[in-house]
């Protein structure tokens, strides 16, 4: 249910694949300096995460992409945010072109759907913002819940936001939600037609 330099310019297909590996060693080298603060064992994050401890070790060498929701776990697992664990973008202002965005799966799963990162990585950094395309091919998302809250606002196409407590609620384009993130809830299509929606998080200190 996921991660930029200071200015993201339109790139070609090379310059893309360059940074995807930037960024996933950047990633690991967070998971690293993170776990190691804490004391913790490649074997013992492994376990209170439910992989391998060579999955961590590939993640940590930047040879291993990570998925949103392992990504939002992991940081409750080392005591940071999400955007903790994120490459860090030092400057006050940040351009995300159209059509780019550092793209994070949002399951564990290769065909899930893959949202763009739209805002700036680091520690301090309490707001993280995704761009989704979701599509009638797209698998079912599975549920998720995580701290601070969700802001969701549709683009094009028709929502649906369901919570595995209460009701599923329709959305159709320029409508808003703004929910409780730890509440269990997923994301699915309202209509046949692809939807475009902007994710906002904020993540408490």
């Amino acid at each position: 249910m996921t991660y930029q330099k200071d200015t993201a310019e339109q790139f070609d297909g090379t310059r893309g694949a360059a940074e995807t590996d930037d960024f996933a060693r950047d990633v690991g080298a967070a998971v690293r300096h993170r776990r190691q603060e804490l004391g913790l064992s490649r074997k013992e994050l492994a376990a209170q995460l439910g992989v391998s401890a060579s999955f961590i070790t590939q993640l940590e060498q930047g040879q291993s992409s990570i998925s949103l929701p392992r990504l939002y776990r992991l940081a409750e697992l080392l005591g940071t945010t999400p955007n903790g664990l994120l490459p860090v973008s030092s400057a006050s202002i940040l351009i995300t072109r159209a059509g780019t965005g550092q793209e994070i799966r949002a399951a564990n799963r290769d065909d899930a759907q893959r949202p763009q990162l739209l805002t700036r990585g680091g520690p301090g950094r309490s707001l993280k913002a995704h761009r989704y395309l979701i599509e009638q091919a797209n698998p079912p998302q599975d549920w998720f819940k995580h701290e601070g809250e969700d802001f969701v606002y549709v683009i094009s196409g028709h929502l649906r936001v369901e919570f595995l407590r209460g009701r599923p609620v329709d959305l159709g384009p320029g409508d808003a939600l703004n929910h409780d993130g730890d509440i269990p809830h997923r994301w699915g299509l309202g209509s046949e037609q692809p939807a475009e929606v902007l994710i906002v998080n904020n993540f408490h200190h």
